[in-house]
């Protein structure tokens, strides 16, 4: 038996019952697989279906305000994913006719459409025989052939990519891609893989040594930056919070937040300390000063006052969402 049969065949009887595997749409998958990307499958399932209900089509996506769109991801992170989103369902409107195209390559010219998610859209919707090489692909393919090769580095993603190519000859590319991913999210895990339940053991090289939990190799990722910041929430008398639309940190554009600043400026001086926070992006970590401050009149570039029974309409930063919160609930408490 080739290792693609066993594949499938493990797949086809063990897969397990997500949302997303009910339909062969390429719009379905293709918000499936963007919403995966570094999410837990199980927190990302309501977002997706509350997202397919809201936009249903390409079409619908693209007529979407961009506000809606990123408050509906909120909580998910990364927001980048779902600005892209947005974009390349315009794109796919404008140029393509409201449908994704079948070929791999051209998918990739789609904003937020890489290598993986082209390959995966082009498998399992359009059954192409296309890699589409992720996280969980990398491990399994780097375990079985025992790859000495740093799987960071694009050489190694790239002789993996034909590996998968290789392997999916003769099979129904849409199980295959998907069985691959199965494998390793439910078996060859990075910890302790269940290598006695895999299907592919029998094709494993680090399997029949001993050595899986030394694959992959991958270098050590950089420590996030860490930076010291300054956040005001400043209300006035008519119960309205002022919100800031300052991105100039390159972090979640479209989102409004809390004016937040890495010196306190002179108009908030009169701030009282309230608590320190602490918010952990991929790539930075937020060490939040936060400040409190009761006033009619401020004066800070790009702010405007939002009445507090509006911010659960809005997109707002995570970081602050939380604390603001926190905030209104000890501010309900005292009145009650």
């Amino acid at each position: 038996m080739k290792l693609s049969e066993a594949l499938s065949q493990w797949y086809l009887e063990n897969q397990r019952p997500l949302p997303f595997r009910e339909s062969r749409d390429p719009y379905a998958i293709w918000v499936s697989e963007i919403m995966a990307q570094q999410t837990r499958i199980d927190s990302m399932i309501p977002y997706y279906l509350r997202w397919i209900e809201q936009w249903p089509t390409v079409e619908a996506l693209a007529q979407a305000p961009l506000q809606d769109v990123l408050q509906l991801w909120q909580g998910l992170g990364y927001y980048n994913r779902a600005r892209k989103l947005h974009q390349g369902a315009q794109l796919v409107v404008e140029k393509y006719g409201g449908k994704l195209p079948d070929d791999q390559k051209v998918l990739q010219t789609i904003p937020g459409i890489g290598a993986y998610t082209a390959g995966a859209i082009a498998s399992i919707a359009f059954g192409k025989r296309a890699p589409a090489v992720d996280g969980n692909v990398l491990r399994v393919t780097a375990r079985i052939l025992e790859m000495e090769e740093d799987i960071t580095k694009k050489t190694t993603v790239d002789r993996v990519s034909q590996q998968v190519y290789e392997w999916m000859e003769d099979c129904d590319p849409s199980v295959f891609t998907q069985g691959l991913m199965e494998i390793g999210a439910l078996i060859c895990t990075f910890k302790k893989p269940s290598c006695l339940l895999c299907p592919l053991s029998s094709f494993c090289q680090s399997f029949a040594r001993g050595t899986m939990e030394q694959y992959p190799i991958k270098k050590s990722a950089k420590k996030p930056q860490e930076l010291q910041v300054y956040t005001f929430l400043i209300r006035n008398r008519k119960n309205q919070i002022l919100l800031s639309e300052d991105h100039s940190d390159g972090l979640m554009e479209g989102l409004l937040r809390l004016p937040q600043y890495a010196q306190i400026p002179e108009s908030v001086k009169t701030a009282v300390f309230v608590e320190n926070r602490k918010h952990v992006f991929s790539h930075r970590i937020w060490r939040m000063a936060c400040y409190q401050l009761e006033c009619e009149d401020v004066v800070l570039e790009k702010t405007h006052w939002v009445d507090c029974d509006q911010l659960d309409s809005i997109a707002l930063v995570t970081a602050h969402r939380k604390w603001l919160k926190k905030m209104m609930e000890a501010k309900q408490h005292e009145q009650n």
